[in-house]
């Protein structure tokens, strides 16, 4: 245990002596994790919109000034021509086009089909699903509008044609008495019950994220994508530049035993990236407002664990690497893999088999799902247990190959 602790304290020694190791574990992940979470943001805020009005009618009209409301879309005017649009929006100087047919109002009045064409750059295939989203909301909502103001009402009639029951009622009442108390069976009074108009609405519920603030899913995700980086990245670059300054070979000829060096090179970082998370956790509390809904033991626990994991994939990548080019390669590549797959900035629902498959492989696509089943949803160990095991068995095995690959880079 002393041996351990004299190696410990020989790697804090070596981290606070480097400045620059200490800015990319300390300053690095904490600017980053300020900064990214207001860049990497799917919500869509500015939309230069122009439109093409054929119909220069009063509905049309209104239509355009309820684009022109909107704080999201910019109002580039209108065009005359689909040529002069085709040109703007070649040189990004609109991102969506409406245009309207000609006679449009008069085939609504005539409830006949017509066509409003939205045209979208999509260049950018998210920003054009959404933007073309927001124009049907709108146009949709107007549609809506026009149609309630627009349809006869039933209730009139209907009221009215009761009104004449109820004369014809008075008027054949009193022959009515004398052949009920004539006859011997009495039918009863019919009732007729003026159809109602039925209005449908629905309401939606977000359960976990109710605003629908996209900051609640990428500031957790960014969090993880630091911890992956602090665990395995620094990691593999400490190891081997111990041999390419020759330190390791003065190391092999002590009587340390190899897991007590790993040992004794993984707790230092294993501390620091628990710290790192434990001031994410506070500036996503203090500056995001985003706190953790679950059980914070429950949540250190598991990243505590998957910070082992991704310190011995650390190790390991420095084992079977001659220098740090190699190893910073290797990293990179399974680092860009990790995150695409992990389902950060893409649902992992929507990839395919063979995708899924390599998820099993990847320890971050679990250690995501803890994160947002933990902090947004609040869950429990039970609805997190299969991850944690996951998550342990890949430190156990990552960790013994780091030990047994170092004992034969050593040889």
């Amino acid at each position: 245990m002393r041996t351990i602790l004299i190696l410990i304290k020989k790697e804090f020694l070596q981290v606070f002596r480097n400045p620059l190791l200490l800015s990319i574990l300390v300053v690095a992940p904490m600017v980053e994790f300020m900064i990214f979470p207001f860049c990497a943001d799917y919500e869509i805020k500015v939309l230069n919109i122009a439109f093409i009005d054929n119909d220069r009618s009063q509905i049309s009209k209104d239509i355009i000034h309820s684009f022109n409301s909107s704080e999201i879309f910019v109002s580039k005017g209108l065009l005359t021509s689909k040529k002069d649009a085709d040109e703007k929006m070649k040189h990004d100087k609109i991102d969506l086009l409406v245009e309207f047919p000609s006679h449009f109002e008069e085939a609504l009045y005539k409830n006949e089909p017509t066509v409003i064409a939205v045209t979208a750059n999509a260049i950018n295939s998210v920003k054009a699903g959404i933007s073309t989203g927001y124009v049907q909301e709108i146009i949709g909502g107007y549609m809506q509008d026009f149609a309630a103001a627009h349809t006869p009402s039933n209730m009139s009639a209907a009221m009215a044609q009761q009104a004449s029951m109820q004369s014809n009622n008075a008027s054949f009442s009193q022959g009515e008495e004398r052949r009920r108390s004539n006859s011997t069976t009495v039918m009863p009074e019919q009732t007729i019950t003026p159809p109602m108009p039925i209005h449908i609405s629905i309401s939606n519920i977000y359960w976990y994220n109710e605003q629908m603030n996209y900051k609640n899913l990428i500031v957790p995700g960014i969090l993880v994508i630091l911890v992956t980086l602090i665990g395995c990245y620094v990691t593999a670059l400490n190891l081997v530049r111990e041999k390419e300054i020759g330190t390791i070979e003065q190391v092999n000829v002590t009587p340390i035993r190899r897991w007590q060096f790993l040992l004794g090179k993984m707790i230092p970082f294993w501390l620091l990236g628990m710290a790192e998370f434990g001031a994410g956790l506070i500036i996503m509390k203090f500056v995001f407002g985003i706190s953790v809904q679950g059980s914070l033991p429950l949540l250190l626990g598991i990243t505590a664990i998957y910070l082992l994991v991704m310190l011995g994939l650390g190790f390991f990548i420095s084992s079977v690497s001659e220098n740090q080019l190699q190893s910073m390669f290797i990293v990179l590549f399974l680092f860009i893999v990790f995150v695409l797959l992990s389902g950060v900035f893409t649902p992992t629902e929507g990839m395919p088999g063979w995708a899924h498959k390599i998820n099993y492989l990847n320890p971050m696509s679990f250690y995501i799902e803890v994160i947002k089943k933990i902090i947004l949803k609040g869950s429990e160990f039970e609805s997190v247990m299969k991850e944690t095991i996951v998550l342990s068995v890949m430190a156990v095995i990552i960790n013994t190959g780091a030990v047994l690959s170092y004992r034969e880079a050593s040889k």
